[in-house]
């Protein structure tokens, strides 16, 4: 298993504390590298100390000069210069103690070696690199531009500029007709005259649409507040459209949520927490716990061998496929039975007119989750997250956010169904790189993006395809009657696998009884989901449309548009039946177990660490994760929560066990993000 893709452990757990929807809080798991080791000084350092507090004859300053004797010598603040060095690979990996270890090594660049006396302050900014203070104009003009060899990794001091602390705002989501001119007319008409305004990425003459605005300050410039504790976080450079996102230099002022990212604060929903709880409290007892495996109770527990092969696999009977194991996998699993009432009855609430993806979630999750307080719980820190293209992946498209989540906390829920594993969630966080270490929550959702072909129209079929409960109250056992109803009566029999798509992520919780139905359904749903995933994975041909049935037919001169028939066409050789299978499962698995992770590509980023960014497959306006994404996510510890439960599915078993033992591709984050390469 890779280790850079398994969060680390953090400090001791903290105390559980209430959350506003009834669950505990569990304890924080973070992508950071252990604590550096503290340096403990001489013993001589401290006696010398102790002599001079208790010398009689020794003054203030004498004593003052011996308790600071272990540190550099202080110079005034104004002769002090801050150097960065970009290494977001390095400080992801490594702590402030290897840093320094090796910095000082011999190995090191006689330049550097001459000038580090006028060193000193050096931090390791988690995710993106080393700051240190320099002393010497000489030295600051020396060391711009060296390149080190840190830990292994080869970096480069940025040169110094007399211009790097000026203030800035980084301008995000830009409506497409805005001009820079306007931009620049539109700071100054506020009061903020720019300095200068520029992309913010750029590689030689290939610009972002992002900008940055520098302005003529080292400070926050006043004209940048709407009052005096809230800063300017968007602006509406075009009426009537979007909001730009203003993200300052100061990072503490994007803490504040932008105003139309502010919802109103949610009532409770009609019905009581009781109505979705036993009446001796078994499902509140099993709804949450942490991958710490911290003991919550003295169960017995039931020991699952994954590396025999299971038993029902949807999988062909070949030697390869049945092979697949995870010989490093803990074995055990707490297992169960919550004694749950279902005759309680409770009142159903109509999704909202433009639901979001996390109110679907919620709303599929209302009953079938063992779960309390209100119907919708908006998700904390909750930001827009871009699309763009990405040349070296003609097959993704790949999300920018404007955060860094750096931890999380793992959540798992048990269902009224005990029968079935766990639904899993995630809390994730940026921890702030200040000495408080503040952690804010935060979570994304997919922005509008013209990347999306057809983007209305899914979410219309969404609409469509949705159960409609034409009744003001159910019980539990009555809504799962009408879910296996609509499953076996409309479900399964649309001729069209983006119809299939439209209904599981309109109501993912709805199908999580759809891998216990008879093997043969299971295999033709997951023989359609390989082939969609696989053809809109493909680049186009020129002048090719993307819809998908249309490619398939001109592809192989086929006229079917059962997807499922065209799986042994696509995909020859066994070889690459079971490697489309395995992923196909997984995906639709997460999609159904894990949808609060699966529809937010935040949570999917603080699981891949600083690896890779999240890529989702190109040509389809459904969210499905690339095999590349999918293969990271079966080695962390929120799906190994699955590994362990003997109640997940033997096939499913196989098939997140194939991507989490399959090796890791070399260059992880420059290489194309398809694993299947299929007969096309």
């Amino acid at each position: 298993m890779d280790s850079t893709l398994t969060p680390r452990q953090g400090s001791a757990p903290r105390a559980n504390g209430a959350r506003a929807h009834g669950r505990p809080k569990p304890a924080r798991l973070d992508t950071r590298p252990p604590p550096s080791v503290r340096t403990v000084p001489d013993d001589s350092k401290f006696k010398a100390s102790f002599q001079r507090i208790l010398d009689p004859a020794a003054t203030t300053d004498d004593q003052r000069y011996a308790a600071l004797s272990a540190l550099p010598t202080t110079v005034d603040p104004a002769q002090c210069t801050q150097m960065w060095i970009p290494a977001p690979q390095l400080a992801a990996a490594h702590n402030l103690s290897d840093v320094l270890r090796s910095l000082d090594s011999t190995d090191q660049p006689q330049l550097w070696k001459d000038e580090r006396v006028h060193l000193r302050s050096f931090y390791v900014s988690p995710n993106r690199g080393i700051s240190f203070e320099c002393t010497s104009d000489t030295a600051l003009s020396r060391l711009g531009g060296l390149q080190l060899t840190i830990c292994g990794i080869t970096v480069t001091i940025r040169k110094y500029s007399s211009y790097d602390k000026l203030y800035y705002v980084d301008l995000r989501r830009l409506p497409a007709g805005v001009t820079d001119p306007e931009i620049y007319d539109w700071f100054t008409n506020l009061g903020a005259q720019p300095i200068l305004i520029s992309a913010t990425y750029a590689c030689g003459s290939l610009t972002s649409r992002d900008r940055t605005v520098y302005f003529n300050s080292v400070r926050c410039p006043d004209a940048l507040f709407l009052d005096k504790n809230e800063p300017l976080r968007e602006i509406f450079l075009v009426p009537d459209d979007k909001p730009c996102f203003v993200h300052h230099r100061e990072r503490k002022y994007n803490r504040v949520k932008p105003p139309s990212l502010r919802s109103l604060q949610r009532l409770n929903s009609p019905v009581s927490d009781e109505s979705m709880e036993s009446s001796n409290g078994a499902a509140g007892d099993q709804g949450t716990s942490t991958t710490r495996g911290a003991k919550r109770n003295s169960k017995p527990r039931v020991t699952i061998d994954l590396s025999s092969p299971p038993v029902d696999t949807l999988l062909p009977s070949t030697p390869s496929s049945r092979a697949s194991t995870l010989t490093d996998a803990p074995s055990g699993a707490s297992v169960t039975t919550p004694k749950v009432t279902f005759n309680k009855r409770m009142i159903v609430d109509a999704l909202p007119e433009h639901a979001t993806e996390w109110q679907r979630v919620q709303h599929s999750q209302y009953g079938i989750i063992n779960r309390g307080g209100a119907k919708f719980i908006e998700p904390q820190g909750l930001v827009p997250c871009e699309l763009y293209d990405e040349l070296s992946d003609p097959h993704a498209l790949v999300y920018s956010f404007p955060v860094t989540p750096n931890c999380y906390d793992v959540l798992r829920e048990e269902g009224y169904d005990s029968s079935l594993p766990p639904n899993v969630d995630l809390d994730a966080g940026e921890q702030e790189d200040d000495e408080d270490g503040m952690t804010n929550p935060v979570s994304g959702f997919t922005a509008s993006s013209p990347l999306l072909t057809h983007e209305t129209e899914v979410t219309a079929l969404k609409t469509v395809r949705t159960l409609s409960l034409r009744v003001e109250q159910i019980s539990i056992v009555e809504l799962q009657r009408a879910i296996d109803e609509f499953l076996e009566q409309d479900v399964l029999k649309y001729t069209s696998h983006e119809d299939v798509l439209a209904a599981i992520q309109a109501q993912p919780a709805y199908f999580r009884r759809v891998f216990h139905l008879p093997l043969a359904t299971q295999n033709k749903l997951v023989m359609a989901q390989a082939v969609y995933r696989t053809i809109c994975a493909e680049p186009l041909h020129e002048d090719e449309l993307t819809d998908f049935h249309v490619r398939l037919r001109s592809r192989y001169n086929n006229d079917s548009i059962d997807a499922a028939e065209y799986f042994t066409a696509m995909f020859p050789s066994d070889e690459l039946q079971q490697a489309a299978l395995h992923s196909a499962i997984s995906d639709l698995f997460l999609m159904v177990f894990a949808p609060g992770i699966y529809v937010d590509p935040i949570k999917v980023q603080a699981l891949l660490g600083p690896l890779l960014p999240p890529k989702r497959i190109r040509y389809t306006p459904f969210l499905l994760w690339s095999d590349l994404i999918l293969l990271c996510m079966a080695r962390t510890d929120a799906i190994l929560i699955y590994l362990k439960d003997v109640r997940t599915p033997k096939h499913v078993v196989t098939a997140l066990t194939h991507l989490a033992t399959t090796p890791m591709p070399a260059n992880i984050a420059a290489r194309p993000s398809r694993l299947v390469n299929p007969y096309l």
